[in-house]
């Protein structure tokens, strides 16, 4: 009887053995389930609400910029020399929001990176090519605007179909020569300073690198922009001035456009001026940041720092979904466009005596002397004519 119980007792302690080490084996289990899920594990909902609101701005860059594209197919007057610029500054942000932001999304929502360290120096490598592109063709776009205000009579053997395919061509690769072959090569890394790859993807940049790299990319095609915006301000007055002077001596025909010429052109002129700002508060502050940050050294990375150059990036990933609603907006042209895209129309409502230049594409040009003049005749020489 004895050994009876004796026996029972010993099989309940190797059941109740068994049962421990089961749930010891489902806990380790479980434990290194987390384990292995421990870098999601600090996505909290202010995670999710940032995640959310960068995918929105993503998606707003593609269909804005994806608008671009098709809208020459529905609208020939988009169809020009100059759109190609327009067409090259598309690019540059569509590529923004297929190459960078998810990936940047990615990244902030996860605090961590993902990808390995080779694709990190890829995913900069886009990051400064396509901002570097943006900023070039819109200084090929104020070059261009300069020879259609200042010289127009000189436009159309400037701005040839080839030369533009060049000047297009010319920015890409620029832009490639200052990002992937510098940053690949590894000349914009500081000696001693290094990053956990398996955590983090970092631009670390030495300070001849940010100075030599951001005079490239942004302050020296920023200069040229303003010097030509200036000539084109002063063509502008000289040419008001100009008129304003005629119109005190001579009386212009009732059919004549020239007054409506001078206004759109001036309409132009504002228009891409505005496309100029917007990319300039955007960017400026990350190059100001970039510089400052790399002649201070490694020690100015503070918390702080760290969140303000996040922020004040995504700002200016923010120029690439900000520029299509620029040309929605302030171009009738691409308006026309897509408003055949929106409602299926072949043909426009829209007044095309009131859009005698494209706004953004500027295809025509008010030329130097488009007017009509009448002599008063005297009333003598009315009473001497022959009556019919």
């Amino acid at each position: 009887m004895v050994m009876a119980e004796a026996q029972q007792a010993l099989n309940s302690g190797k059941m109740l053995m068994d049962k421990n080490e089961s749930w010891l084996s489902n806990f380790s289990s479980t434990s290194s389930f987390v384990k292995g899920a421990g870098r999601w594990a600090g996505i909290g909902l202010q995670e999710v609400a940032v995640g959310l609101i960068l995918t929105l701005i993503d998606l707003v860059t593609l269909l804005g910029n994806t608008v671009v594209f098709i809208c020459p197919v529905v609208e020939k007057r988009l169809r020009t020399v100059t759109y190609m610029f327009i067409m090259s500054l598309a690019m540059a942000d569509f590529l923004v929001a297929c190459l960078v932001m998810p990936f940047s999304i990615i990244y902030e929502v996860t605090g961590m990176w993902l990808f390995g360290k080779l694709f990190c120096k890829v995913w900069i490598s886009f990051d400064v090519m396509f901002c570097t592109a943006s900023i070039v063709t819109l200084c090929f776009i104020s070059l261009d605007r300069y020879c259609s205000v200042v010289t127009p009579s000189h436009y159309s053997r400037r701005m040839s179909r080839g030369r533009c395919i060049v000047m297009t061509c010319t920015v890409w690769v620029y832009s490639s020569l200052i990002s992937f072959l510098p940053i690949m090569q590894g000349w914009n890394e500081m000696p001693g300073v290094d990053f956990d790859a398996g955590r983090e993807c970092i631009f670390v940049t030495n300070w001849i690198f940010a100075i030599v790299a951001s005079a490239l990319a942004f302050f020296v095609p920023f200069m040229v922009m303003c010097s030509m915006y200036f000539f084109i301000y002063r063509a502008s007055r000289l040419k008001a001035t100009r008129v304003m002077s005629q119109t005190l001596e001579i009386h212009y025909h009732p059919n004549s456009k020239r007054q409506n010429h001078l206004q759109l052109e001036n309409k132009a002129t504002r228009t891409i001026s505005i496309i100029i700002s917007v990319f300039v508060l955007c960017w400026l502050p990350y190059f100001v940041l970039n510089v400052w940050l790399a002649a201070r050294g490694s020690n100015s990375a503070s918390t702080v720092l760290v969140e303000t150059f996040k922020v004040i990036t995504w700002l200016g990933y923010c120029n690439s979904t900000i520029n299509p609603m620029l040309y929605a907006f302030l171009n009738r042209d691409f308006q026309r466009a897509l408003r055949k895209l929106l409602i299926c129309r072949h043909r426009s409502q829209v007044d095309i005596g009131e859009d005698m230049v494209s706004i953004a594409t500027f295809t025509k040009t008010a030329p130097d002397l488009d007017y009509s003049i009448t002599v008063p005749v005297p009333n003598d020489a009315q009473k001497g004519k022959p009556k019919p």
